[in-house]
């Protein structure tokens, strides 16, 4: 499907705007880490200005904020009272996620979050994933790994922002365990277990036995006999592993495991 015809250019005209008439949109592109190093970039604009506008579009006597929510933030900490803006205009709430989204969602120094809730966003406005991904220059299986992160509790949500745990645990989690309290029960206690394989395994065990504590699924795991293959993979596999593991915060294991019972599952071998 070709999704160009509903892109445009849009025109954008630069002006010095007062902060008191800034409003942030819905769909500025960052929503997590705001006050992060904030003091730190307003230093940095105290010395040698502001190298990059903001991106803005107006609404009635307003302005909304689609790009350079950290950078308003620093202004409004240094006190300054009018910031350098692009002013663009748009015709509906889809152009203003687009137009966020545009410097490429991968370029962006955002966290999983972030993604998950523009990618949202978007499908609200475009209807499929695979046209998200073609506004965002991705592959349709990026997007809706982004989406299927939507449903995780904001509990195990804290805890990969914090490190603790991966997005591609996360999603394991709650695509194993229906029960909200219990997967958040279980995200609490594999948070100490240091091995993947671990891990997986107190997952798969709670989820076959709702019914017990997290402690019983905790000993059931440790008495499970465990497969442990070796294998040798290309180059290319290997390289994709890599990227994977350092876009989802995830072990090699972690991301081995997930494809392959994927593919277990789609074949019919598993359910």
């Amino acid at each position: 499907m070709d999704v160009n015809k509903d892109k445009k250019k849009w025109d954008f005209k630069y002006d010095i705007i007062p902060i008191d008439d800034i409003e942030i949109s819905d769909f500025n592109v960052r929503q997590t880490d705001l006050s992060k190093d904030i003091n730190l970039l307003a230093e940095s604009i105290d010395d040698i200005g502001l190298l990059q506008p903001i991106l803005v579009y107006r609404e009635g006597k307003k302005y909304k904020l689609i790009i350079g929510q950290r950078r308003y933030r620093a202004f409004k900490e240094l006190g300054i009272k009018e910031i350098p803006a692009l002013i663009t205009t748009v015709d509906d709430e889809r152009e203003a996620v687009i137009k966020s989204l545009s410097e490429n969602i991968h370029r962006l120094p955002l966290n999983y979050r972030d993604k998950m809730r523009l990618s949202g966003a978007l499908l609200s406005k475009l209807g499929t994933p695979e046209r998200v991904a073609e506004y965002l220059g991705v592959t349709e299986q990026t997007v809706r790994n982004y989406l299927g992160y939507v449903g995780v509790p904001e509990p195990i949500k804290e805890r990969v922002d914090e490190g603790k745990l991966s997005a591609t645990t996360a999603r394991r989690i709650v695509k194993r365990i229906a029960d909200e309290k219990k997967a958040v029960e279980v995200a609490e206690k594999i948070e100490e277990l240091k091995r993947s394989e671990d891990r997986l395994t107190v997952i798969e065990v709670a989820e076959e036995n709702p019914e017990k504590t997290i402690e019983e699924v905790v000993d059931l795991a440790r008495a499970r006999k465990r497969e442990r293959y070796t294998i040798n993979v290309t180059q290319r596999i290997a390289e994709g592993v890599k990227r994977a593991r350092e876009k989802y915060r995830s072990s090699a294991e972690e991301i081995i495991v997930e494809a392959l019972e994927e593919w277990l599952i789609n074949k019919g071998f598993i359910e």
